[in-house]
């Protein structure tokens, strides 16, 4: 037996079943219906798009980045004796870097226009990305000394901005371990002589898990407000879920004409699954 789509949220919310299952007449008039629908279409299309929209902005600021850093790169090579980074330690790391955060913004950017993942992966993909990235430039340029260090903590306040906050911890604590395993392979490892600073690394790592927890808290309690404002007439979850079902069936029916095969295709529902649910809320 396979679990229908209707079905989801009733085994999600035992609750909610019950109460659409109490809820025999719902009164609606076909002049409210139509003023009301496009004003709630129009919302949901918007939020999705800037949504969406917000993801995209975040990969210009990467390709805005990443022509910055070629620029800096290619500054003495356009003007001799000018030097824009001051520890260039590995100039070919610092290049391949610099052209494999362009290259990632535009893979991104690519997955954001077709949208064939799911937003939070994309938004977890690239952070990870970025911090990997950001490891490489920090290396080329000096260790914890580098002032491109401070691109994990522009990292990972954007992320906890839009990721959850198990994932802005995450992303908190992937800045940490790469942040500690670089300088301790510059130290022991690396050509080039680089100093210890571990009280520096202790003091970034606290920053970094301090940053992360309080931007996406407040992050968090700002997706909340919005909300909370989205539900008409501080309405509860329930009352809102069993609106916009009923809204989605009149919208089905209204796309295609009253045919009701036709709108339970549209809904991804069997037929007969259509049929009692327009008998259930007396749709005609």
């Amino acid at each position: 037996m396979t679990t229908k789509p209707t079905d989801l949220i009733a085994i999600a919310n035992p609750n909610l079943a019950r109460k659409l299952a109490e809820k025999t007449k719902v009164k609606e008039s076909p002049a409210e219906m139509t003023a009301a629908e496009p004003v709630d279409e129009g919302f949901h299309k918007s939020f999705r798009k800037d949504i969406w929209k917000a993801v995209f902005t975040l990969n210009v600021m990467r390709y805005g980045l990443a022509l910055f850093f070629l620029f800096l790169y290619s500054l003495p090579k356009l003007f001799p004796g000018v030097s824009a980074i001051d520890e260039l330690t590995y100039p070919s790391m610092f290049l391949g870097s610099t052209l494999a955060l362009l290259f990632s913004a535009l893979c991104f950017t690519m997955l954001t226009l077709t949208r064939r993942f799911a937003l939070n992966q994309i938004l977890v993909a690239q952070f990870a990305i970025d911090l990997i990235i950001t490891t490489f430039l920090v290396h080329a340029t000096g260790s914890i000394s580098s002032s491109f260090a401070m691109l994990y903590f522009m990292v990972v306040t954007t992320g906890s901005v839009v990721l959850r906050r198990k994932h802005a911890l995450g992303l908190a604590s992937g800045a940490i371990i790469l942040l500690f395993y670089e300088h301790i392979y510059s130290i022991f490892v690396s050509d080039i002589a680089v100093t210890a600073k571990l009280g520096q690394m202790a003091g970034y790592g606290i920053l970094l898990m301090f940053l992360a927890w309080t931007i996406s808290l407040l992050a968090k309690r700002v997706r909340a407000a919005e909300l909370r404002t989205y539900m008409p007439s501080n309405e509860s979850i329930e009352e809102y879920l069993m609106r916009e079902e009923i809204r989605a069936l009149k919208s089905a029916l209204a796309s295609t004409d009253g045919n009701k095969t036709e709108a339970a295709k549209l809904l991804g529902m069997t037929f007969r699954s259509f049929r009692y649910k327009l008998t259930k809320y007396e749709i005609g």
